[in-house]
């Protein structure tokens, strides 16, 4: 659905002009129930779109018959000026140039698959005892410490391929200690024992020598989880990463290498 702009600038710098003055308690609105309209154009805290949440929020209570009080009034106002904010942001993003919109989009999925990836990964910590040590490791290094990815194709139907992109800060030794996570996943995949959308394909991730071109990195790690010479250049005093002097033991249970390694290959990732 596209999104046009209901309000004028004009009626937009009338309004904010009005809100500044004094106004013996009483303020205008700038739209009514009758006649709504919210400012695509602006912000969602702008005077509009704060007069427009008003309205709405009052028009859902009555309308609703909802209980009158200023509770229920601030859990639909800030319901709707998250959505607001959420239209405002598509439509934004709808005026870009179309090649514009598709690197955003593609960085966007692709920070998902590592939200996606570090929830994956956590699960399976909590849920099986012999991983249960790398608990809070995992919880440090959060989405911002799992390796993104890019594909060559990501056309409707087909299966795509995935090249790992390390993280630049982070050390290569960490890459076969999270494969254990991935491979033991890929198991219960298969098996059904962790949910899958129905007719997705698994996601195949292929190790490559890229490095992720995101600068965010995740402080306060130990020593050894972060690239030797990443960590000796003059990055380290830039981002103040603070690393702890301990060394993290990343080997994992024998009773989970052992299970791994009797039904599953190899695992590309």
């Amino acid at each position: 659905m596209q999104i046009v702009p209901a309000v004028s600038p004009d009626e937009r710098q009338t309004y904010e002009e009005e809100a500044v003055l004094p106004n013996n308690g009483h303020i205008r609105e700038a739209t009514s129930e009758h006649d709504f309209r919210f400012d695509v154009l602006g912000t969602p805290n702008s005077p509009w779109n704060k007069s427009a949440v008003r309205i709405f929020a009052d028009f859902t209570i009555h309308q609703l018959c909802l209980p009158n009080t200023i509770e229920m009034f601030n859990g639909i106002r800030g319901a709707f000026t998250a959505h607001l904010e959420t239209i405002i942001r598509r439509y934004k993003h709808a005026q870009l140039p179309q090649a514009e919109q598709a690197c955003i989009e593609s960085e966007q999925r692709r920070h998902s698959r590592k939200y996606q990836l570090f929830h994956q990964r956590r699960y399976l910590a909590y849920t099986f005892g012999p991983l249960q040590r790398h608990i809070a490791m995992l919880e440090h290094l959060g989405v911002d410490g799992m390796s993104s990815d890019e594909s060559q194709t990501e056309v409707f139907g087909e299966q795509p391929q995935y090249f790992i992109l390390s993280p630049l800060w982070r050390s290569q030794d960490i890459a076969g200690w999270f494969r254990m996570f991935d491979s033991l996943h890929n198991i219960l995949r298969r098996s059904g024992e962790v949910y899958s959308a129905a007719g997705s394909f698994p996601r195949r991730r292929k190790v490559t020598q890229k490095k992720s071109k995101s600068i965010k990195f995740v402080p306060g790690l130990p020593e050894n989880v972060y690239d030797t010479r990443w960590i000796e250049s003059d990055l380290l005093r830039k981002y103040d990463l603070r690393p702890s002097l301990q060394h993290y033991d990343f080997s994992h249970h024998p009773r989970i290498i052992e299970f791994v390694n009797s039904i599953l290959a190899p695992y590309p990732f």
